[in-house]
């Protein structure tokens, strides 16, 4: 029988007359590599969803409709620190989401994370503020008109010592009070002034 080095044959006979079969594997389908593809997307999607988890703080954490063995796995996560460990738990928390809807998950974490968005915008847009409190008194006069029970008298004061502290380098704890007062008048049931676009509150405090 001949042959081909280019193709190799699917078997051959020995002396022996005995038949060998080609141990060469056949090639793959281009179903069986889409398959492939898929589960292996399916797997670092998975492991992508873990990773957000791990990045929810605790307390909200606990609080998320997940199994008891993947919020136990997620927990555990955030105390390791070694990259080796790391990695090998968060294959772990892959291989725990195969068996759970992550449908709701996902829309939680998204939840989650609009929510943080607001929040980081809202305390972005009272330390901008802040600041046009600072650079232009005028800006009192205009949430003034916003905010009719405002404390006039004590936000120009804040401004002065705050000025004050700037100018002789000192801990700006005046600079802070104005923010918490600007805070305070955009709490839940207060009419937003027109300096201020943002819909959520904010961090507790600024530097």
């Amino acid at each position: 029988m001949p042959f081909h080095a280019s193709k190799p044959p699917s078997h051959f006979h020995t002396r022996q007359g005995q038949v060998v079969v080609n141990a060469e594997p056949p090639p793959q389908t281009e179903s069986r590599r889409r398959s492939k593809t898929k589960a292996k997307e399916e797997v670092e999607a998975l492991q992508e969803l873990g990773k957000r988890l791990v990045g929810v703080g605790a307390d909200r954490l606990k609080k998320l409709d997940i199994p008891e063995s993947l919020r136990d796995a997620v927990l555990e996560a955030k105390k390791i620190s070694s990259h080796g460990a790391l990695r090998r738990q968060m294959q772990y928390i892959g291989k725990l989401m195969r068996d759970v809807d992550t449908d709701p998950i996902q829309e939680m974490l998204d939840e989650l994370d609009g929510i943080s968005n607001k929040a980081n915008a809202r305390f972005h847009a009272l330390e901008k503020l802040r600041d046009n409190v600072l650079a232009n008194e005028d800006v009192i006069t205009t949430l003034k008109n916003d905010y009719p029970e405002m404390d006039v008298s004590a936000l120009r004061t804040l401004r002065r010592n705050a000025l004050k502290e700037q100018a002789a380098h000192k801990p700006p704890k005046s600079y802070r009070a104005i923010f918490q007062f600007l805070k305070a008048l955009d709490e839940p049931g207060s009419t937003e002034p027109a300096a201020l676009d943002t819909e959520t509150s904010g961090n507790d405090l600024a530097d």
